[in-house]
């Protein structure tokens, strides 16, 4: 359940990208990061406690917390969360919130979707409307239904969905389903996602939680004049079945930016720390800066020119082949500043756990004793304690030379 778009002017209204305040480190073994998920189980710890960053996403042993009741998705990351930190107190992990979509295997959600007197945090079918996704599931003494707008695009489900049930799901007074925030309510319910959903003791608040994926968003075409309008990743018909107007949509936007910037701030406030804040993915995203033979010399070289890492993270990606490595990690060491993360593939940064990590992860380069050097228009070079670095881009090959 990972979102992406480009929101232009909407993304204006987040705070702007920045270092973690933790502690810096040119330890490349730290230096990395993975979107980690098991969907069979817990993941070993081993793997996630193997990166500086350990985000661990929604999915992670679904088939456990699918199948409890009701359903513990939440207590399970931060159970996931203490194991990391065991095995590796180094490892920064993070957990997975939504604060588009209010998901009822969340236990801090369905507590307040299940009480009446939280009604106006949630999103509503439009009332008389024959609807393009059920107002209700099960049958017979195991039927419920919910005037709440929800839909079953990434539910889980009985007995098939995304996330299996042996028998009945349950996600407490309320059918399964995705639900939605109604970001008009204001403060009372931005109070509730800043302080219990983002910084509760289940997230920020737990001392195994560092920071936070926070997944989709909302977007108006009347705010950014794109055909995006609406919800992220929710049934194509939900404008329809809720009766919003676009004006409704944009008001929804507007609220959700306002909150989205008080989660950022709060986090900001803890020392934490959430993807959002690595340069270009203030969009519900989580797309790794890429390098090819074709964008090579201008990505190092306004780098380079501009310190653009020294004051800024980093997060390349590995092309997922592994065929060329040793010029991504060339020009990873040439462009890094003292907050720099390797991760894999061109989206969702998710480690395979059946992919070894190259040994060139796990060397020991020392500290850079010098600012990188661009000698000429497509060849960069820089020096570490351990370590000479080079990188050509015109013909797109790198010399690491250790001490």
């Amino acid at each position: 359940m990972l979102a992406s778009l480009t929101l232009a002017s909407a993304a204006v209204a987040f705070l702007p990208a920045q270092n973690p305040q933790w502690a810096p480190t040119y330890n490349m073994s730290m230096s990395s990061l993975s979107m980690v998920c098991n969907y069979t189980g817990m993941s070993d710890p081993k793997l996630g406690g193997s990166f500086g960053i350990a985000s661990y996403d929604w999915s992670n042993a679904k088939p456990q917390w699918a199948n409890q009741k009701p359903m513990d998705c939440e207590e399970r990351l931060v159970q996931q969360a203490d194991m990391t930190k065991k095995y590796n107190p180094a490892t920064h992990v993070f957990l997975y919130r939504n604060i588009v979509k209010a998901l009822p295997w969340f236990t801090t959600v369905r507590q307040k979707l299940d009480d009446p007197a939280y009604s106006g945090f949630f999103l509503k079918f439009a009332p008389n409307v024959t609807t393009h996704v059920p107002r209700c599931t099960g049958t017979g003494s195991d039927e419920k239904c919910s005037e709440y707008y929800h839909d079953q695009e990434q539910t889980p489900e009985h007995p098939t969905g995304d996330g299996n049930c042996a028998d009945w799901c349950d996600c407490g007074a309320n059918p399964c389903g995705e639900y939605l925030f109604d970001h008009r309510n204001g403060t009372m319910l931005r109070d509730f996602i800043v302080n219990d959903l983002i910084m509760g003791p289940n997230g920020v608040g737990h001392p195994s939680v560092e920071g936070m994926f926070l997944d989709d968003y909302w977007c108006s075409r009347l705010l950014n004049n794109s055909g995006c309008n609406g919800p992220s990743e929710i049934d194509g018909n939900n404008q329809a079945d809720m009766g919003l107007s676009d004006q409704d949509i944009l008001a929804i936007t507007n609220g959700w930016l306002e909150t989205m910037t008080a989660v950022e701030q709060a986090m900001r406030d803890a020392k934490a720390f959430t993807w959002w804040f690595f340069p270009g993915q203030d969009n519900a995203n989580a797309t790794p800066l890429s390098l090819y033979p074709s964008n090579c010399a201008e990505v190092v070289g306004k780098a380079v020119s501009e310190n653009t890492y020294q004051d800024l993270p980093l997060l390349l990606g590995l092309e997922t082949s592994l065929n060329q490595v040793e010029q991504e990690i060339a020009a990873f060491l040439i462009m890094r500043g003292p907050y720099a993360y390797v991760s894999y593939g061109t989206w969702g940064a998710t480690w395979p756990a059946t992919t070894p990590r190259p040994a060139a992860m796990d060397t020991d380069y020392g500290e850079p004793t010098a600012p990188a050097v661009q000698k000429s228009t497509h060849v960069f070079t820089r020096t570490y304690s351990k370590a000479t670095v080079t990188l050509d881009c015109q013909n797109f090959n790198a010399s690491i030379v250790m001490h």
